[in-house]
């Protein structure tokens, strides 16, 4: 079924009462995979120990700097996207990387945000692509 792309996570509830599973657009597929990729460890899918990124290999020590966090994070998803995400050409991969307060007034907990902007060519179609999208890491509370 080519040019058919679900959502995921896939909604089985849907598939069990006999109802079409949502649909998607190549574009927010690849959303959808870049993301995964990006958030997926290397061993945590059966059928590719490979699949993934190495993101996730390395401790987000907090005394490595952030400039050495960027590059490693950037480095990581080149590779990771232009392995597993064959329907784009990569152009470029930013990260940036601050601090952030996720704590409340009496527990301060401190999060690195890891910012992640990939654009690239979509090339079925030949349309520009970008790609936003952030999480939190290192268990820094205090």
């Amino acid at each position: 079924m080519q040019g058919v792309y679900y959502r995921i996570p896939f909604d089985f509830e849907s598939l069990t009462e006999k109802k079409d599973a949502e649909k998607i657009s190549l574009e927010t597929s690849i959303h959808q995979h870049i993301f995964l990729l990006a958030t997926t460890s290397f061993g945590e899918c059966k059928f590719d120990e490979t699949y993934g990124s190495e993101i996730w290999e390395m401790d987000f020590d907090i005394m490595k700097s952030d400039n050495s966090l960027k590059e490693f994070i950037a480095d990581a998803l080149k590779k990771s996207v232009t392995t597993y995400e064959r329907r784009i050409r990569l152009e470029d991969v930013e990260v940036t990387i601050n601090d952030h307060n996720l704590g409340t007034l009496g527990k301060r907990r401190m999060k690195k945000k890891v910012s992640i902007s990939i654009k690239g060519t979509v090339l079925e179609t030949n349309r520009p692509f970008m790609f936003s999208n952030s999480f939190f890491v290192g268990p820094l509370s205090y």
